[in-house]
């Protein structure tokens, strides 16, 4: 565990603010990472902490925080989506607090071999297993139709010249065959002129989703949650892209006490029987001092809603 893979929780107290660790009670960290979360918590209250992440480089990081607290804190390797499935095999009837972080961490970002980063050369792999046996980013940027590249970058990463990106792809690999990181982020950098963020930022980040089907797992885990959460119990997630924050949104809105019609000239429908209730109206933002501490955190928004 390098000091250059360090990774900072985004939020961190905010988001612990809105859980309010107890004593003796149950917590979820259902993205561990490098347990950011998981140690604030566990600083707070004598609780327990049921952690997952579907990276195996968390393994080290859980093992630490495992010595310190043996018989409050648990870590496994898993999905998202098989919430119901580890809960019942853990024997876990009711949850008290949720966190998600849906960001990438350092450990990701800042490890080459992985293939996340456009600013260190590396193969062009971005699964979150980190396998390479299955589908990659190499494969897609090699073998897929310029269609589907194109709607592959337009979906998943709102990129605005993902037709000409596309297309240079295709153009390029008709010489040779691009398998590094570099490559692919120079081919993007002579179409895009992005000042704000790096000119591969949308492509990269549309690949990853893609490859690691990153919009189902969070879809499946916020419909199976809210019935683990206990009465009074809170969900704070922490997105970095706006499918994300979309879909969290919409979700949580959906089942809190008023939802927006598919018609937008008709009034908000009122639900006779809300399941929680939302308590961030406007999505939270890290401070300017926590951008300035972590640059990687300005494009975060945490939303929290409460069981009812």
């Amino acid at each position: 565990m390098q000091e250059d893979l360090k990774h900072l929780p985004v939020m961190a107290d905010e988001v612990v603010s809105y859980i309010k660790p107890q004593e003796n009670k149950i917590y979820f960290d259902g993205t561990f990472g490098q347990g950011g979360y998981s140690q604030k918590i566990l600083g707070k209250a004598s609780c327990k902490i049921f952690a997952i992440d579907r990276d195996p480089a968390s393994i080290p990081y859980a093992d630490r925080i495992k010595k310190i607290y043996p018989k409050k804190f648990f870590f496994e390797v898993e999905k998202l989506s098989n919430l119901k499935k580890y809960a019942e095999k853990r024997k876990i009837e009711k949850i008290d607090g949720i966190v998600l972080d849906l960001g990438l961490s350092n450990t990701q970002l800042n490890n080459s071999k992985r293939g996340f980063s456009f600013s260190n050369d590396g193969p062009l792999n971005m699964r979150m297993d980190g396998k390479n046996d299955n589908l990659t980013a190499e494969k897609i940027i090699n073998e897929y139709s310029e269609k589907k590249l194109n709607e592959i970058f337009f979906y998943y990463g709102e990129e605005k010249n993902s037709r000409k990106i596309s297309n240079a792809i295709i153009e390029f690999r008709k010489k040779e065959k691009i398998v590094s990181t570099l490559t692919l982020s120079k081919i993007i950098e002579k179409i895009n002129f992005q000042k704000k963020i790096h000119p591969a930022t949308r492509v990269f980040q549309a690949l990853r989703i893609f490859i690691n089907d990153e919009l189902f797992e969070l879809e499946n885990f916020l419909q199976q949650c809210i019935q683990l959460l206990n009465s009074k119990s809170r969900i704070a997630v922490v997105s970095f892209h706006s499918l994300e924050d979309r879909i969290v949104k919409r979700f949580f809105k959906s089942l809190s006490s008023s939802y927006q019609n598919n018609y937008k000239h008709l009034p908000e429908k009122k639900r006779k029987d809300p399941k929680i209730r939302i308590l961030t109206k406007k999505t939270i933002n890290p401070s300017i001092d926590e951008i300035k501490q972590n640059p990687r955190s300005r494009s975060a928004k945490l939303r929290v809603a409460e069981k009812i």
